[in-house]
């Protein structure tokens, strides 16, 4: 008899966790549909309305990754519980068709549950590719350019900006000396932001060297691998990936070191404003929106919850 109830439970246990992941994923394709509606609704307003909106993206997906990395360790599936999993599912699942990272992540839940249910890990469900999605993937990658250009203070000349291209190509080469993987970043659109970044980073004392190996080596799968590239440093370099990147000194951070910095005024937003437009971008709890989801699913029901989602990315933080 107990054998019996045990198998019970567990069977409705892994029930309730296929409707979370479902609805989970569910969720995450109205969220991609709501976001790509809102960037080009602000394409079409002005190019100010755009830039802001492309930042909030990148805050936004800045603020998923956070969900989704503590997942890809193995003691974080000893404590995590269904809400858990689907807060994760739903982040990466977002973010997927722009940062190879949360296909990464959504392989990783995919094996921790098959090895909870004991059976072979099976490949991801496939997903549909929304429409215009490169409209997202191109929002994220812009707002790094625009966040990177905002901070180039003061004005350098053409020779110094080669000069410095010329030295963090070399860096790239030496971290990537394969080729491939190097030729393809140092001949993106957006390596001169990726340049200026890794130009700064050395300058406060941080390894150039040991940035550029963290970076994932499916860099080539991104859309712009230079911005790619330039996003997981960025990370680094705020925190939000711990690899033991360090500054080697960080008592010899200098007054000159700190005026590299853009001013306070047209800097690019801190993490604690990256977290608010974040938390304006995802005011309902996983919780909540996947049991709304779960009951509005339906084919018919879906024009509804775009309106919704779209409602809650311009909303205030609750």
């Amino acid at each position: 008899m107990a054998d019996t109830e045990m198998a019970e439970i567990h069977q409705r246990a892994t029930a309730a966790m296929t409707a979370a992941i479902q609805a989970a994923g569910q969720l995450a394709q109205v969220l991609i549909d709501a976001r790509i509606a809102q960037l080009q609704r602000a394409a079409r307003a002005s190019e100010e309305q755009a830039r802001q909106i492309r930042a909030q993206a990148r805050a936004a997906q800045q603020a998923d990754a956070a969900v989704w990395r503590p997942a890809m360790r193995p003691g974080w599936w000893r404590t995590a519980g269904t809400e858990d999993i689907a807060r994760v599912w739903r982040a990466a699942s977002t973010w997927q068709h722009v940062d190879p990272r949360a296909q990464q992540a959504r392989q990783v839940v995919v094996d921790q549950l098959a090895k909870r249910a004991g059976r072979a890990a099976e490949k991801p469900e496939p997903v549909r590719e929304p429409d215009d999605i490169e409209v997202l993937s191109d929002a994220v990658d812009r707002a790094v350019r625009e966040a990177t250009d905002r901070s180039r203070r003061p004005a350098m000349s053409a020779e110094a900006v080669r000069d410095r291209q010329e030295r963090m190509a070399a860096e790239v080469r030496r971290a990537w000396p394969s080729g491939q993987r190097a030729d393809r970043v140092i001949g993106c659109e957006a390596w001169g932001a990726l340049a200026y970044t890794l130009d700064q980073a050395e300058q406060a004392g941080h390894d150039v060297q040991q940035l550029l190996r963290g970076v994932p080596s499916f860099v080539d799968r991104a859309r712009t691998p230079g911005a790619f590239a330039c996003r997981v440093v960025q990370d680094k370099l705020d925190g939000r990936i711990d690899l033991g990147t360090v500054r080697r000194d960080r008592s010899q951070e200098t007054a000159e070191n700190q005026a590299v910095r853009a001013d306070p005024g047209e800097s690019v937003a801190t993490s604690s404003e990256r977290a608010v437009t974040a938390a304006r971008a995802y005011p309902v709890s996983t919780r909540d929106a996947v049991a709304g989801t779960k009951t509005g699913s339906d084919a018919a029901g879906q024009a509804p919850a775009v309106k919704a989602a779209e409602a809650g990315l311009d909303s205030p933080s609750r």
